[in-house]
């Protein structure tokens, strides 16, 4: 339906993006080459078209950490994050050029520090209401362990992979 509106069809304007977020505890495949096989099989089986598929890599938080937890595979996907470090990533996590609001106006560095309430630096301000962009744009980023699942493999963000 949304194809037959204009959407995911090239000249309209009218993006339609496709977002894919691997099942089990893996990185994500090739953005690129799954794009690509999402593209061919969604119109040969079903006539759809899109513009773009972003691949994000699941963080160790929230009902995947517990399924992590519950499997006993979280020192294992900790490891795959950790070794699969890629320093070519770093350059485009969203924490170093984005800012995460909270409905109250209170400052993260990122969505997923906001899901686990990790504020910014106490030095910086904490609320949209004191924003001062230079402090901010110098401020030190808070990380955690979950942070390793932005920059492992091909890198993660909601605008897809970074590399």
């Amino acid at each position: 339906m949304l194809n037959e509106h204009g959407f995911g069809k090239e000249g309209t304007g009218l993006e339609l993006d496709l977002v894919y977020n691997p099942l089990g505890f893996h990185l994500p495949p090739s953005q690129e080459d799954l794009e690509q096989d999402y593209k061919r099989q969604l119109k040969k089986h079903f006539d759809i078209a899109f513009n773009n598929l972003y691949t994000i890599t699941n963080l160790p938080i929230s009902r995947f950490l517990e399924s992590l937890v519950k499997a006993g595979k979280e020192q294992e996907y900790m490891d795959l994050l950790v070794n699969s470090f890629n320093p070519a990533a770093v350059g485009g996590v969203m924490c170093r050029n984005t800012l995460s609001v909270r409905w109250d106006g209170k400052l993260y560095d990122c969505d997923f520090n906001q899901m686990l309430e990790i504020g910014t630096d106490s030095n910086v301000p904490q609320y949209i209401g004191e924003f001062d962009k230079e402090a901010l744009n110098n401020r030190n980023i808070q990380i955690d362990q979950h942070c390793f699942g932005c920059t492992a493999g091909a890198g993660s963000s909601c605008q897809g992979s970074l590399t």
